[in-house]
């Protein structure tokens, strides 16, 4: 919770003016009970006096007890739209954070533990922005303020009620020491369940075909088991700071009376400074119990801050520290020499002192069996990671020393698993050139020999395909995501075994538009016209480099 405290501001930035205003609402709402309850001791005073002229008194009441319900909606109306704005900022930064970071950062970590962060994590954080926060900055200045006036009507009692409210204050402290073990196990088990459940929905092709469901489950079963038990202890953990301030404000308010009892006997006060303290004792303790109830809610928030705090400070593998280039040739010359990379640190080298050339207006094809490095070339050249020995240059200048956003811009790449979004067939291609015209999406389907089909579907290029593409054949996946990288017109395009699911003759009409700049006027379905490069039964892999056939010279 200490580090929460220290961090909060981070989190919240630009919306203090807002939980100021909650803090006075806070405030406002204490300030009608204190005065409801002065009102409601000076009527009992009267009547006990034998005066019935209680009209006025009542009347106030009355008002106040309106005043609090208004207070308490607009409250309420304002926490829900700080809480929304200070979510999306939040889950900004943190998208913004991620997209920083990459995939070098991202393939390391679980989607489901990333996603259980950024939406649920996110989503536990409101109550303590808008309700405990808050809470507990207008509770400390109303128990000050009301024992401070108590203390001003009787010494004695106001030390009672100073020793009572002091308590409380330590209870933060009590409480994290209960709460910060149970806290840790809860949100690692909850970001475990999380992040298991979703490999659970995205294999469940996979887990019915090898009938390995019902295991699985259980599996899942026992996880949620351990997951309730440790919310149960976490729930026990919390609510000890409940008993705490509980116990604070029964003991508290129940020494001031009898002290105030005690004094009214000896002659020390008046009926009326009784019935006050009597009434200003509960107040006093109110706006502490309602801050035991707004920890209790933001506790989960509490937990999940930790994985919100880490992935804010992540630090970035690859800097972002580039100047801006002179014009490079179209298309550029790219090199590698020396270049040796591990993925982590005392593992075996995924390349060791690699040196080769893709040459400007040439094809180039790397070749080896499965895990010699392939893909690895084209993550160094996206700088998704950068080598610890040798140089990835372009046209002579290393990639370091190139803004993220102008190198990726001279790259295209499909890989072997394709991704598309979902949306329609028009919106994954114009993920790549957003002002594209209808003419320009036909010639890039053309080219990757995946107009006809496109043009085929229920509304053509407008038709939905689902989740990741779900709705199309492996081979029509990778025929879009070839269009879309040649939409983008780089100079460098990098085909990363990107026809491993395309039937024989669209390859060859994929690989006839790569070599010749021109897309084919209709893909040849019934022969194969040719032995494209990169295909050769013989070669598990291929990665090629160079021009895009969108600006009308050779791929390479």
């Amino acid at each position: 919770m200490e580090r929460v405290a220290r961090r909060d501001r981070r989190l919240a930035t630009g919306r203090r003016v807002g939980l100021a205003g909650l803090v006075a609402l806070g405030l406002a709402v204490t300030a009608t009970y204190a005065g409801q309850g002065w009102l409601i001791a000076r009527v009992i005073a009267e009547v006990l006096a034998g005066r019935t002229d209680v009209v006025l008194a009542g009347a106030g009441i009355v008002a106040l007890q309106g005043a609090r319900a208004g207070l308490i909606r607009g409250r309420e109306r304002l926490a829900a739209t700080l809480g929304g704005r200070i979510k999306d900022d939040v889950r900004g930064r943190l998208l913004d954070r991620l997209f920083s970071l990459g995939p070098g950062y991202t393939t390391g970590v679980r989607t489901g533990r990333l996603q259980s962060t950024m939406v649920d994590g996110v989503e536990a954080l409101e109550p303590y922005f808008v309700a405990f926060l808050p809470q507990l900055v207008s509770s400390l200045l109303g128990v000050v303020v009301l024992t401070a006036y108590v203390w001003w009507l009787d010494p004695v009692v106001g030390v009672t009620v100073a020793a009572c409210a002091l308590l409380v204050a330590v209870a933060p402290r009590i409480s994290k020491r209960l709460m910060s073990g149970p806290m840790e196990r809860w949100w690692a088990a909850y970001r475990g369940v999380y992040a298991d459940t979703l490999d659970v929905l995205q294999g469940m092709v996979t887990l019915k075909g090898i009938n390995a469901h019902r295991r699985r489950g259980a599996q899942l079963g026992e996880q949620s088991a351990a997951f309730a038990r440790d919310s149960s202890r976490l729930v026990a953990a919390s609510a000890g700071y409940e008993v705490v301030v509980g116990l604070a404000a029964g003991a508290g308010t129940a020494l001031a009376v009898g002290v105030g009892a005690l004094r009214t006997a000896s002659g020390a006060l008046d009926v009326v400074t009784l019935l006050i303290i009597l009434l200003l004792s509960r107040e006093c303790f109110r706006p502490l119990t309602d801050l035991g109830k707004a920890f209790h809610a933001a506790s989960p928030g509490l937990a999940a801050a930790e994985g919100i705090f880490a992935l804010l400070e992540e630090r970035r593998p690859t800097p972002d520290n580039g100047s801006p280039a002179e014009r490079l040739n179209n298309p550029p010359r790219v090199r590698l020499e020396g270049v040796t990379f591990a993925y982590q640190a005392g593992h075996a080298p995924a390349l060791n002192d690699v040196t080769f050339t893709a040459e400007a207006g040439a094809t180039t094809a790397l070749v080896g069996r499965s895990g010699a490095g392939k893909s690895t070339v084209v993550a160094l050249l996206l700088r998704f990671a950068d080598p610890q020995h040798g140089t990835l240059t372009v046209d002579g200048r290393d990639v370091r020393t190139l803004p993220l956003a102008d190198l990726r811009a001279l790259v295209s790449v499909v890989s072997q698993d394709t991704y598309l979004f979902h949306g329609t067939v028009r919106d994954n291609l114009l993920l790549a050139a957003p002002g594209a015209s209808q003419d320009d999406l036909e010639a890039a389907a053309r080219a990757a020999a995946a107009h006809t089909f496109i043009s085929a579907l229920p509304e053509g290029y407008d038709t939905m395909i689902g989740e990741r593409g779900a709705r199309l054949s492996g081979g029509e996946r990778q025929r879009i995501a070839i269009a879309r990288a040649l939409l983008k017109d780089a100079p460098i395009l990098v085909l990363d075994e990107a026809t491993s699911a395309i039937d024989s003759a669209n390859e060859a009409a994929i690989q006839t538009a790569l070599s010749t700049g021109s897309p084919p006027t209709a893909p040849p379905w019934s022969s194969r016209t040719g032995s494209p490069p990169c295909a050769t039964p013989t070669m598990s892999s291929c990665s090629t480099t160079g021009g895009s056939p969108n600006r009308g010279h050779r791929a390479s």
